[in-house]
């Protein structure tokens, strides 16, 4: 009688140890899973930043061939991105072509996806044309030739039939990121930017410094906000809006420092009239980004909020496995 009772008592013991391990593997699974898209964002961080390294190395090795001068300048290896007159001249070439033409080629959003040159004679395989930093967002990405869902998910990506970042005038490159992807932030603190706020773009010859002229909230078929203005050397960053939805463009203008002419009395924009507009632009820019702060931190807060609380409630998931299931010795 002793004897079987014992056997039906470690027969229990033995089912309860491998429920135990049963639900340990179930949470583990489940932590996983919901873990993956933080998991993401370690291994897409390192892979933008491997990017970014690669891309200033082949920059610094072009520079120092081409301060040798001992081969045809054109020349390009299969890996590496050139620093060469021909690549640059071509994108300053681009420029011109679609201003002159009004940018007739930008007619539907597909022509954001096309690869407007062929960076494979020049060596660049993935499209990667320059480096995006901007330090009020604490963001540092590729920038890639041609608006690709493919693209979109490894960094910014400059929207085809828009010009290239490189020296010049009349010219606009629009360049567009998600509102956070796979934990990577991206675009997702776009509002931190204020006028006067400064951005770098680094392309295959130099680098370029840009300053926030504007603010402006757009709908997603307003492609005449995003063209080129005459006389002006300009970056325009651009994502949806508000934060997790698409009903809207969230958009922000950048001068290059230093291209714009200084007021002086001479001028007509330092009129009382020029200075009035100035001031009303200035003053609309930061009402649009007061209001999409406020429409977009509730959302963007909530998203962080149930990212914390689900990682609480699996812990106090694991502690209920733990005290709940596994025996504890009698005294």
């Amino acid at each position: 009688m002793q004897k079987s009772r014992k056997k039906k008592e470690k027969k229990k013991q033995k089912n309860r140890t491998w429920m135990v391990i049963v639900l340990i593997m179930v949470y583990l699974g489940g932590l996983f899973v919901y873990a993956i898209p933080d998991l993401q964002k370690v291994a897409l961080q390192k892979e933008n930043e491997k990017a970014v390294a690669h891309f200033q190395e082949a920059v610094e090795d072009s520079q120092q061939d081409r301060s040798g001068e001992q081969t045809d300048s054109t020349s390009a290896t299969s890996n590496q991105i050139p620093k060469n007159a021909q690549l640059y001249q071509e994108m300053q070439a681009y420029n011109q072509q679609i201003f002159s033409n009004g940018q007739s080629g930008l007619t539907d959003p597909w022509a954001y996806e096309q690869e407007t040159l062929d960076l494979s004679k020049y060596g660049i395989d993935d499209g990667m044309i320059g480096i995006l930093d901007i330090p009020k967002m604490d963001v540092t990405l590729p920038l890639y030739l041609g608006a690709t869902q493919e693209k979109m998910t490894k960094g910014a990506v400059m929207l085809g039939q828009t010009s290239f970042p490189v020296q010049g005038t009349d010219s606009n490159c629009v360049i567009a990121a998600h509102r956070g992807w796979k934990g990577i932030p991206m675009f997702r603190e776009i509002e931190r930017l204020e006028i006067g706020d400064e951005l770098t773009i680094q392309n295959c010859q130099e680098t370029l410094t840009y300053r926030v002229s504007e603010i402006e909230i757009i709908l997603p078929d307003e492609s005449d906000k995003i063209m080129i203005r005459p006389g002006r050397n300009m970056v325009t960053l651009m994502t949806c809006h508000p934060y997790t939805q698409n009903s809207r463009r969230y958009v922000v203008y950048c001068d290059e420092v230093g291209t714009q002419p200084e007021k002086t009395a001479d001028t007509t924009a330092d009129t009382a009239e020029g200075v009035g507009s100035s001031r009303q632009e200035n003053v609309t820019s930061e009402q649009n980004r007061t209001e999409a702060i406020a429409e977009d931190q509730r959302l963007i807060e909530r998203d962080t909020l149930w990212r914390k609380a689900g990682y609480a409630g699996i812990g106090l998931i694991g502690v209920l496995i733990i005290f709940g299931f596994i025996p504890r010795k009698k005294h």
